[in-house]
Formats: C-alpha cells, structure tokens, sequence
C-alpha cells in the first residue's frame, strides 16, 4: 500500500477522536515515560548500546505527540516534519548501532501504550464506532512513519560505512607514515570506536586474500569480545584490535582462510603503541622468513632485531649464515636445542633422532661456525644466524 496516497478524508466523527486524542496529550508525560520503559524493557538493544535514557524519553514523545495529534486530524500521512524527524532518527539510531527492525519495533512497543490507554478512555464513552476508523488511521500513520524511520536507518549505515572506510584509509596511510602526527592518527583511531588512549595489538600478514575472504576474517572477529578493524593495503592485511581476551581467536581467524604466516606485535597502549606495535608484527613477520604459523614478536624479538639491523649483520654472522643454508639439518639441531630448554633429550626427541646424534651435530656446528651452543653467546648468535639462514 501506498501509504502517501491513501485516503486522508476527516474521520466521520473529528469530534470523538479529537477528544480522545486531548485526553491522551493531557497525560503525554506520563505516557512517555511508560512507553520508554516498556521499550527498554522489551528490547535489550535500546539497553547494551548505552542509550542515554533522556535522549529516548525525548524522542518517544515526540513520536507520541505526532501520533496523537494525527489521530485526532483523522490522517494516514506525515507531515513534512514528522517524516523529516523519523529520517533523522532513523539515521541517529543507525550511528548508536540499534538494529533496523529493533528500531521499527520500539515504534509498535510505544504506541501499544498509546492503544491501551485508548482502550481505558472509551470504556468512559459510547462511540466505539466512530473511533475506530480514526484509530486505524493512526496505524497507517505509524507504518508510515517506520518506513521513514528504515529509509534514515538505512542511510546512515551508508554513511557510517562510508565514514569508516575512510577513516580506516587514513589510519593505513597514517601508520606507514611517521611524519603524520600523532592527533591525526588519534582522530582516525576515535572515527573506527576506539579508545585512542587504551591498549592496542597489531597483527600483519601479507596481502593474498580477495575482499571477500578478508570480510569473513572481520565477521569471525566480531563473533566474539573486543574491538577489530581489519585493514586491506596493496601489500598487507593489518588487524588493529583492542580489548580482546584472547589473541590466539584473532590469529586463528588470519589462518583459517591459508592466507600465510602472520606477525603479532606487542600490546602497546595510545597512538604511538599502534605504531610501535605494527613495526613489532612487520619484525616479526620478517624474522620468520615465510615459514608458516604466528610469528610472536614477543618470542623471537631477538632475531627480529638483527634482521632489522641490515648489513651490519653480515660480519657477525656471515659464517654462521652460510652454515645454516648449507646444512639444514644441523640448523635444525640448533633450533630444537634452544627451543627444548638447552636439553640433548628433549631436543633429540623432538627430531626424532637419538641423543648422540645431536650431539654430533651441535658439535658439527661449533666446529663450522666457531659458535658454541652450549654458551649463552654461542647459543644466541647461532639462532639468529639459524632464523635468518
């Protein structure tokens, strides 16, 4: 039904509906007040979005208003007004987060109020009859009005979306580049409902999933507690979270589409943490050379640095380096060694090899590379030069 044409002849009787419709302004406070209620109480979104409670008493009387006032003007339609108001409420609830049909629904909740109190006015009169067009008059109004209300919610999820991929734009642009500052990068990180000044984890992996793939890593995320945006450069995926419990869902999600190894920063906190963060996952994914899985900087920052460090490495390492290019098997005696807590067994367990083979091949190593592994020093020069062989 069309309902900007529908007929909007005066009721047959004006008279009755504009007494009813004097009784129910009389006690508009009051009714506002019950409508609100039975709103938050009915629907938990008006409730978890923190919805200032004045704000929605101010708005459910003024929808209540116009209603009343349409159903004793006997008339289907809004005014230019009230379709104005109901677009700009559509919009405002859209940007609170409130679900579209939670929305609708809060327009039923209030006005079945509206109904019930018209229901206790005519148990006082004798003209049921001639009220009861007027009444369904005002139903129109309301769908009306809630088709309005869609059409302002739905615009302003277009510009909420809109207004977050530019500000999720900016951000990218504002990470990659120091000269920004820093009240700029606070701006970008406020527009996508962070806290800028809170704790922070970034986690990079290199760009090989379509946008698709990538809009199902953000669903899985928001499936569960904490605050994440997912950034798509040319050259990365960039996760920015915060107020997570638990970065293992976050990485699982990166894993779950194949998309390759992932580095995770440190929890830094405020807009320089973000960028301190997202130079700890770049180190990281770097020092991990490709191999699959999570590469933590919290676990390998040591050979995150020296990878970091450029040419200066190379006199320091250059012997070792080559060691572990030519003899993988030997590097990987190095590794299990220092990842088994400095333990022959647990190491030799771990290759599946027996307990003197791998101390040949640690000693196999020192012989190659001058490094003892059973040193602090050796054990450390020889994994950095095994992680970055």
């Amino acid at each position: 039904m069309d309902l900007a044409t529908t007929d909007q002849r005066p009721d047959a009787n004006p008279t009755a509906a504009a007494c009813v419709a004097a009784h129910l302004r009389a006690d508009l406070a009051r009714l506002a007040v019950r409508a609100a209620d039975e709103i938050q109480q009915q629907i938990d979104s008006f409730l978890s979005q923190d919805l200032p409670r004045a704000d929605l008493d101010a708005h459910v009387r003024f929808f209540l208003d116009a209603g009343i006032r349409a159903l004793g003007e006997g008339r289907t339609a809004a005014t230019d007004a009230e379709r104005e108001a109901a677009r700009a409420y559509g919009a405002r609830r859209a940007a609170d987060g409130v679900p579209a049909e939670d929305v609708m629904l809060s327009f039923y909740v209030a006005f079945r109020a509206v109904w019930e109190e018209i229901g206790g006015a005519l148990a006082q009169r004798d003209d049921l009859g001639d009220l009861l067009p007027a009444m369904e008059r005002t139903m129109l109004w309301v769908q009306y009005v809630t088709s309005e209300v869609g059409a302002g919610h739905r615009d302003g999820q277009a510009c909420a979306s809109m207004a977050r991929v530019v500000a999720g734009r900016r951000l990218a642009e504002a990470l990659d580049d120091p000269a920004v500052p820093e009240s700029e990068l606070h701006t970008a990180l406020e527009r996508l409902d962070f806290d800028p000044q809170g704790e922070f984890q970034l986690w990079v992996r290199r760009r090989q999933a379509d946008a698709t793939r990538l809009q199902a890593v953000q669903s899985r995320l928001e499936e569960g507690p904490g605050r994440f945006v997912v950034l798509d450069t040319p050259g990365e995926v960039v996760i920015v979270g915060q107020d997570w419990q638990s970065a293992d869902r976050v990485e699982a999600a990166l894993l779950a589409d194949g998309g390759g190894p992932v580095g995770a920063g440190l929890v830094r906190t405020g807009p320089a943490g973000v960028r301190g963060s997202i130079n700890d996952a770049r180190r990281a994914l770097c020092a991990g050379r490709g191999r699959p899985g999570v590469h933590r900087y919290a676990d390998i920052w040591p050979f995150a640095l020296v990878a970091d460090a450029g040419a200066g490495r190379v006199p320091l390492l250059e012997e070792a380096l080559e060691t572990a290019r030519c003899n993988p098997h030997l590097a990987e005696a190095v590794r299990e060694f220092a990842d088994h807590g400095f333990s022959v067994a647990a190491a030799a367990r771990a290759l599946n090899v027996h307990a003197n083979t791998l101390t040949y091949r640690l000693d196999r190593w020192h012989e190659l590379t001058g490094l003892d592994c059973r040193t602090y020093t050796g054990l450390f020069t020889s994994r950095a030069a095994v992680e970055l062989g």
